[in-house]
C-alpha cells in the first residue's frame, strides 16, 4: 500500500512539475527594457533616460512637488495618456512614500541604480558616506510602505498603462529635446572638458539627463558600478530662455554645480572630522538650509563647496563680472561662508598652476580653511543672515502673493490677477488682497506684492518710504527714467523679518502691469522696464544696511 501510494505520489508531481516550470517562466520573464535617446558631445551624454521620466509622470500624475507642468503641452499630454491610472497603486504608494522622504535626490537616484524599465535589477549603488545616508532615508521613506512592493506596482503600471507605447508615442520629441541641447552646446567650448581641467581629474561617465517636468529643479547624484566606474548625472530640464547666451550661461551653471557634487561629496566624507567641531556655525543658517531640504551640517558644508566651485568653473569660464551677482544670490540663501570657501579657491587654482595639484589632494587645506570659521563669535555672523538680493532669491520658503482688491482697483483682474495666479501655481503660493493682507502676520514668509503705485494699501502701509519714486511722467531710480506706462521690479527685505526677502512689483498705472514678471530678471535687484518688457536699466542697491539705497 505504502508502494502504490508513493507510486502514486510521484506520477502527481512530475504532472505538475511542467506547470510549475511553465509558470515560473511567466512569472521571471524579462520584457526589453525601452531605450533611451541618447547623443554624444564630447565626453557628454546627453539624454532622455526612460527610468527618470517614468519618475516623472508618476510624481506628475500622483500630485507630487517634485514636478511643475511644462510651457510646451508634455504635461498636458501626459495627462491624457494616464488618464485612466490616477487611482493606480503605484500613485498611491508613491505619495504615500513621498510623505516619509522618497523625493528629490532620493527618488531620482534610486530609479537610476536601477538597469532600466521595467525596474527589474539593480545594477549600480551609491557610495561612501552618500551609500549610508541614503540607505537610512530609504529605511524611512518604508515606514510609508514596502519599497518592493512600491517597485512591483511601478512595473504594473509600466504594463497596463502602455508605459512603453507613451514613450515611444513622445520619441521624436525627446529626440528634438536632445538635438535641441546638442546643438545649443556645440556653439560653446567644452564644459565638460574644462570641469575635469579644473578638478585635474576624470570620472568615467558624465551625463545630462533631461527630464521636462522637472521645471527648474536639478540633481547631481553618482552612482557605482561593480567595477568602481562613477557615473556622474546632472539631472534637469532645458528652460528656452530665447537668447542662445541666456541659455548656454543657464546650462553651464547646471552642468557646474550637479557635476560638482560627485566630486565634492566624497571629499567631505572622507575629511569631515575637520569641520565637525563646527558645527556650531550650522545654527544661523539651519533655518534657511532646511528651507532648501538641506537639512544637516554635512550637506550644508558640501553646498558650501560645490556653490564654490561652480562660481570659479563659471569665471574661469565667462567674464569675471558673472561672481558679483552669484555670490550676492548664495549668500542670500543662506551660504554665508561662502566668501571663505571662494577665496580658498582662488589659492586651489594658483598652487594647481604652479605644481599641478590636484582637488583631491589640495582639499584637506580647504576644509581647514573652512573649519577656521568656527573661531569666528556667532553675534557677529547674525548680520550675514539678512536678506541681501537678488530678484531671484526671494522664492524661498513659503510664499504669500499681495495684490489691490478688485473691488476696489480697477483693472486688476485683467491686468495684475494672472501674474497672480501664475505664481500660485508654480511657487504653491497663498494670494491675499491687500485688504485681507493688512490683517495678518507675514512674518514667516517671502512675499510678492504687485498694484501699480498708490493701489496696494498693504504696500503704502508697509512701504512708506521706497528708495524709488513712482511719478506718473518719471520713475526715479539710480538716475530718472522719463516716460509713461513705466514699470519697476525691485527686491527689498520683508518689513516682518530681515532674513526674508519682498519683491515688488509696481508701475505707474494699473494697465501697464500686464505681464509685469514676464522678463528674463533676477539677477540683480532692481529693473526699470517698459510695458513693451524693454529693460531700460537694472542693477544693485548699494546700499543695503537699513534704508536701501541706490
Amino acid at each position: 500500500m505504502l508502494a502504490d501510494y508513493i507510486f502514486s505520489l510521484m506520477i502527481i508531481l512530475l504532472c505538475l512539475l511542467p506547470l510549475s516550470l511553465a509558470a515560473l517562466g511567466a512569472k521571471t520573464e524579462t520584457l526589453p527594457k525601452i531605450e533611451p535617446v541618447t547623443a554624444t558631445r564630447g565626453k557628454l551624454n546627453i539624454t532622455v533616460d526612460p527610468r527618470l521620466e517614468l519618475l516623472a509622470v508618476l510624481q506628475h500624475l500622483s500630485g507630487s512637488a517634485m514636478t511643475s507642468p511644462d510651457s510646451d503641452g508634455y504635461a498636458a499630454a501626459a495627462d491624457a495618456w494616464f488618464a485612466g491610472f490616477k487611482d493606480h497603486p503605484a500613485l498611491t504608494k508613491l505619495q504615500s512614500l513621498e510623505t516619509y522622504g522618497f523625493n528629490y535626490d532620493l527618488a531620482v537616484s534610486s530609479f537610476l541604480r536601477f538597469d532600466g524599465v521595467p525596474l527589474e535589477r539593480q545594477t549600480r549603488d551609491w557610495t561612501g558616506y552618500a551609500q549610508n545616508m541614503n540607505e537610512d532615508r530609504l529605511e524611512t521613506a518604508a515606514e510609508g510602505g514596502s519599497l518592493e512592493e512600491f517597485y512591483a506596482a511601478v512595473n504594473d503600471f509600466v504594463r497596463v498603462s502602455d508605459f512603453r507605447g507613451w514613450f515611444e508615442s513622445r520619441r521624436q520629441y525627446f529626440t528634438d529635446t536632445v538635438a535641441g541641447v546638442d546643438s545649443l552646446l556645440s556653439t560653446t567650448p567644452d564644459l565638460v572638458a574644462h570641469l575635469i581641467a579644473w578638478y585635474g581629474y576624470e570620472q568615467h561617465s558624465y551625463n545630462l539627463a533631461i527630464s521636462p517636468l522637472l521645471g527648474g529643479n536639478g540633481y547631481g547624484p553618482a552612482l557605482v558600478d561593480s567595477l568602481g566606474n562613477n557615473y556622474l548625472y546632472c539631472v534637469t530640464s532645458i528652460e528656452n530662455r530665447g537668447d542662445p547666451a541666456e541659455s548656454i550661461l543657464h546650462l553651464a551653471y547646471m552642468l557646474f554645480h550637479e557635476l560638482s557634487h560627485p566630486y565634492v561629496n566624497p571629499l567631505v566624507d572622507k575629511h569631515f572630522g575637520l569641520v565637525e567641531d563646527a558645527s556650531a556655525l550650522f545654527e544661523p543658517i539651519k533655518r534657511k538650509m532646511q528651507e532648501q531640504a538641506y537639512s544637516s551640517w554635512w550637506i550644508a558644508v558640501i553646498e558650501h563647496f560645490v556653490r564654490g566651485s561652480e562660481l570659479r568653473l563659471l569665471q574661469t569660464y565667462y567674464p569675471p563680472e558673472e561672481r558679483e551677482f552669484t555670490t550676492l544670490s548664495n549668500i542670500n540663501l543662506g551660504f554665508i561662508y561662502l566668501d571663505t570657501v571662494y577665496d580658498a579657491l582662488l589659492n586651489y587654482e594658483q598652487a594647481r598652476r604652479e605644481t599641478g595639484i590636484r582637488y583631491d589632494e589640495y582639499f584637506p587645506r580647504l576644509m581647514e580653511k573652512f573649519a577656521s570659521l568656527g573661531k569666528i563669535p556667532p553675534a557677529e555672523l547674525l548680520h550675514l543672515i539678512d536678506f541681501n538680493g537678488p530678484l531671484n532669491s526671494v522664492a524661498k520658503g513659503s510664499v504669500a502673493v499681495i495684490y489691490p482688491d478688485p473691488l476696489r482697483v480697477e483693472g486688476v483682474e485683467e491686468f495684475i490677477k494672472p501674474d497672480v495666479d501664475f505664481l500660485v501655481d508654480r511657487l504653491k503660493a497663498e494670494a491675499y488682497t491687500d485688504t485681507q493682507a493688512l490683517e495678518l502676520d507675514f512674518s514667516d514668509r517671502s512675499l510678492y506684492v504687485y498694484g501699480a503705485w498708490g493701489s496696494n494699501l498693504w504696500l503704502a502701509k508697509h512701504l512708506p518710504r521706497p528708495p524709488f519714486q513712482i511719478l506718473p511722467d518719471r520713475i526715479v531710480a539710480d538716475t530718472i527714467y522719463p516716460g509713461t506706462n513705466l514699470r519697476l521690479a525691485a527686491c527689498l527685505p520683508n518689513p516682518f523679518d530681515p532674513e526674508l526677502g519682498m519683491a515688488v512689483y509696481t508701475a505707474q498705472n494699473t494697465p501697464a502691469m500686464r505681464s509685469s514678471n514676464s522678463f528674463f530678471h533676477g539677477p540683480e535687484d532692481w529693473y526699470v522696464t517698459d510695458s513693451d518688457k524693454n529693460i531700460l536699466a537694472k542693477g544693485f542697491f548699494s546700499d543695503k544696511s537699513g534704508d536701501w539705497e541706490f
